[in-house]
């Protein structure tokens, strides 16, 4: 899945922890770059996020460049936050003394009422919403961050934004197209699936979402590629700490492998994940979503008159 300034990818049950080992700037080379087009690439730890920002089809560097040095403070508030983010989102309450991008990542993911789920499940999606919440008030007409593969889209009036559609999580290139409007009401894409940066409890190849925010769309991601499953002995799971021992969910049980399954195994982990994504639809959470599984696709109603097959 990838947006108007570049693809990426993301998973299910967001284990990332990892996103918070802070380089030592002083040992390495800037980590904000220009690009050639205009965008800003921010490669601070594992972070590798692309800021665009235009003014009417004409790049604002400089306004990107702020947006960028905004994403590294983001980064550093969710490290000393980790240990209030690591824990279950349902326990949790959204406290003033908590950094915007965390406060937000809580509301996010309590609002998916999934008892597993840590606001970590939302982190990288809720990163580009306030990175892009921060550039949109400054000026602009159109603001893409693409945070490995989590989108956050801001559109003025007449605005448009082409967002490229995975059916694989490693996928050289896009398979379906979107074009997003400012009437439409989105504000974020998030892809999750088996293959990606993070644990997942699925077997999706990729589960797309669409919604008013990055943060939504990547919770929702996580729960409907966790949702689409099924049991097969193809499927090799272990439990995520045997993977990494500092994860966010001790004693539960990831997908590592899933091997060539049946046509009816398939239709029936795509049938299990449409299902959870209509119902999280009908509650007004999501726009809509396109869930992938070994050649297969399905989405909601909701997404058939914004999709191109490309």
């Amino acid at each position: 899945m990838g947006g108007d300034e570049g693809e990426g990818e993301n998973s299910n049950l967001k284990q990332k922890n990892q996103i918070f080992l802070l380089p030592n700037i002083g040992d390495r080379t800037d980590p904000i770059e220009i690009l050639p087009n205009g965008t800003v690439l921010v490669d601070y730890g594992p972070m590798h996020m692309f800021i665009s920002a235009a003014e009417n089809g004409k790049p604002l560097v400089k306004l990107a460049e702020e947006g960028a040095h905004f994403a590294m403070k983001v980064l550093e508030d969710l490290a000393r936050f980790l240990n209030v983010i690591k824990k279950k989102a349902q326990k949790l309450e959204v406290e003033e003394t908590y950094p915007n991008v965390v406060r937000r990542m809580i509301e996010a993911t309590k609002k998916m009422s999934e008892p597993d789920l840590t606001p970590l499940a939302a982190v990288a999606g809720t990163a580009s919403d306030v990175v892009a919440d921060f550039i949109f008030s400054r000026g602009g007409t159109k603001i893409i961050v693409d945070n490995g593969g989590d989108i956050a889209i801001r559109l003025r009036e007449g605005g448009v934004a082409r967002v490229g559609v995975k059916t694989e999580i490693d996928a050289k290139q896009p398979t379906y197209l979107i074009s997003i409007d400012s009437t439409m009401g989105i504000g974020g894409v998030a892809t999750s699936g088996l293959g990606g940066r993070s644990f997942t409890k699925g077997i999706a190849s990729a589960a797309t979402v669409l919604s008013g925010s990055a943060s939504l769309s990547d919770a929702a991601a996580t729960v409907i590629g966790n949702f689409t499953n099924v049991e097969d002995p193809h499927i090799m799971r272990c439990q995520a700490e045997r993977l990494y021992p500092d994860t966010d969910i001790p004693g539960e049980w990831v997908t590592t492998k899933v091997g060539r399954l049946s046509a009816d195994k398939i239709e029936e982990a795509l049938k299990n994940g449409l299902s959870k994504a209509n119902s999280i639809c009908q509650k007004g959470l999501i726009k809509g979503a396109l869930i992938a599984l070994q050649g297969k696709v399905v989405w909601t109603n909701s997404l058939g008159t914004w999709l191109t097959k490309l």
